[in-house]
């Protein structure tokens, strides 16, 4: 009777040890992503949740029952603020539409150097990123003024007018094309190396030109790269606010100068969130176009 119920109570124990070590397996995924849940909450959804309360507070501008979206209906009723948000759009897109071809064209490039050559280019690629855009900013203020080295030279031989491309829209383009190429060219890096080399093979066999393997071949199967570069190209430049502040000035605000113009000028936070919210709100509309755009053509 006594081996009986040892043998019983052995089993128990057996049980209970592997009901806690699959207990234990199974959890181990969520117990290691416990610590990035807890800072995605803390440094991202909080500070979220925080600016989209704020953003619905009565200000020193507008005097309503909190919650409201009446600073939203401000912001959107006025012709200033519209302005604001077609431009920062329109630049974002600019850059994303001139930039993309370049970064494909230099992704290929690189694709098809000797490995050597190719581990110099990429690293080459990182220095602007290393610098920072404020290095990369004061650079193109001395760059594109009428007298610096690159147009003064020719203004003063009479090829060309002068050109005043500081505070315009051309500056704070050109500025951030250069910024968000590296990004793009190393994401569509990725796409284009791999690709199985046995495809390009199969086309040339087939008496495929080059141009046959860039349309048959590179263009589709790089199409989720260049989603995700598009993506990243559009957010970086509507997000940027060191180009549209130096280069473009008062002149060409952006939503991102705008926010700090509420914030170190006026003081005032509850409209800054606003048009914090109303970026955010811009941007993910905007991606969400871009992805069923490209979802179209994606197999």
């Amino acid at each position: 009777m006594s081996t009986s119920t040892s043998d019983q109570a052995a089993l128990g124990t057996a049980d209970h040890a592997s009901a806690r070590a699959r207990f234990s397996v199974r959890h181990i995924p969520l117990i290691l992503l416990a610590p990035s849940i807890v800072l995605l909450f803390v440094f991202l959804v909080l500070p979220l949740a925080i600016i989209v309360l704020t953003s619905l507070q009565p200000n020193v501008l507008l005097t309503f029952d909190a919650p409201g979206i009446d600073n939203y209906g401000y912001m959107l009723s006025k012709s200033y603020y519209l302005a604001v948000i077609v431009r920062t759009v329109r630049i974002a897109f600019v850059t994303t539409l001139i930039g993309l071809p370049i970064s494909f064209l230099a992704a290929i490039l690189i694709y098809r150097l000797d490995e050597r050559f190719r581990n110099i280019a990429l690293m080459g690629l990182t220095f602007p990123v290393l610098t920072g855009p404020l290095a990369i900013v004061l650079g193109y203020m001395a760059l594109l003024t009428d007298g610096g080295p690159l147009f003064g030279p020719m203004i003063e031989l009479g090829l060309i007018p002068p050109l005043k491309l500081l505070g315009t829209e051309t500056a704070v383009i050109i500025s951030l094309i250069q910024f968000v190429l590296p990004f793009a060219v190393l994401t569509l890096y990725t796409a284009v190396s791999r690709i199985p080399q046995q495809l390009y093979e199969a086309v040339t066999s087939l008496g495929g030109a080059r141009m046959s393997c860039f349309l048959h071949v590179t263009l589709p199967l790089s199409l989720p790269g260049l989603l995700s570069a598009s993506i990243i190209c559009f957010s970086l430049a509507a997000s940027s606010y060191v180009s549209p502040y130096y280069l473009g000035g008062a002149a060409q605000q952006t939503l991102t100068t705008l926010i700090s113009q509420f914030i170190l000028a006026t003081y005032n936070s509850q409209l800054a969130a606003a048009a914090a919210v109303l970026l955010l709100v811009v941007m993910l509309v905007t991606i969400v176009a871009i992805t069923a755009f490209f979802r179209k053509f994606i197999r």
